[in-house]
């Protein structure tokens, strides 16, 4: 398909006027948050800017239609450049699977009135949910990222997402206890009240309530075994 015909399609179909929305939201956020960004064609582009870009990208297309579509058209895009080096993929396809959790965390918080919220507010809201987890680091921001998409879930693992047997939480400190103290008793209440042991846990796995994952070694070379934990949110 030749680039004239291209464009003609874009411009049919919307998407360059979707395109300049997006990078309207990302130079607006960049003045408020002052995350890094290039300059000329080199604006949003293996930096801080980008990753925001297609954070953003997939919130919207969430927010305007679901989930399931804007991960497809998310894909599409990528695999309309197959000769992409896979460092960007990566990058790319971390980026986006963290705009569509941004919606699936709005739409937690606000309940019903997600669909309600106007879109000024609604994109205010979510380019502040954005940067804040491109402050912690949440967002891939460079081709050279060891982190993988295909181990998203492993990588991004908080402390609030683990499950402790009843052996794990007796061997702790008192002063850890006391700090997950109401996370061990909250899950075992949401649990009917079942105690945490290895053969009660196991059964939650094989009932897809919880995930087992075997040891494993994140990509900056911490050696993590195996644990109990809930499922990731995509």
């Amino acid at each position: 398909m030749s680039n004239i015909i291209k464009r003609g399609l874009d411009k049919i179909s919307g998407r360059e006027n979707f395109n300049d929305k997006v990078l309207e939201a990302t130079y607006k956020a960049q003045k408020k948050y002052g995350f890094k960004m290039g300059t000329g064609e080199h604006a949003t582009w293996n930096n801080e800017a980008d990753a925001f870009k297609h954070a953003y990208m997939q919130w919207k297309l969430s927010w305007e239609r679901g989930d399931i579509y804007a991960k497809k058209l998310g894909d599409m895009h990528e695999d309309e450049t197959p000769n992409a080096p896979e460092g960007e993929r990566n990058m790319d396809l971390w980026n986006n699977a963290i705009g569509r959790e941004v919606a699936h965390e709005m739409k937690q918080k606000l309940g019903e009135d997600y669909d309600y919220l106007p879109f000024d507010k609604a994109s205010d809201y979510a380019s502040s949910i954005i940067a804040d987890k491109l402050r912690k680091g949440e967002l891939i921001t460079h081709p050279d990222d060891k982190r993988r998409f295909e181990n998203m879930e492993y990588e991004r693992l908080t402390e609030a997402d683990r499950v402790y047997s009843n052996g794990e939480f007796a061997n702790f400190d008192e002063k850890y206890k006391a700090t997950i103290l109401d996370r061990y008793l909250d899950d075992a209440i949401s649990n009917d009240w079942q105690p945490a042991t290895i053969e009660n846990l196991d059964k939650r796995v094989k009932s897809g309530d919880l995930i087992y994952v075997d040891d494993y070694t994140r990509a900056d070379g911490t050696k993590i075994n195996g644990y109990y934990r809930r499922k990731p949110v995509r």
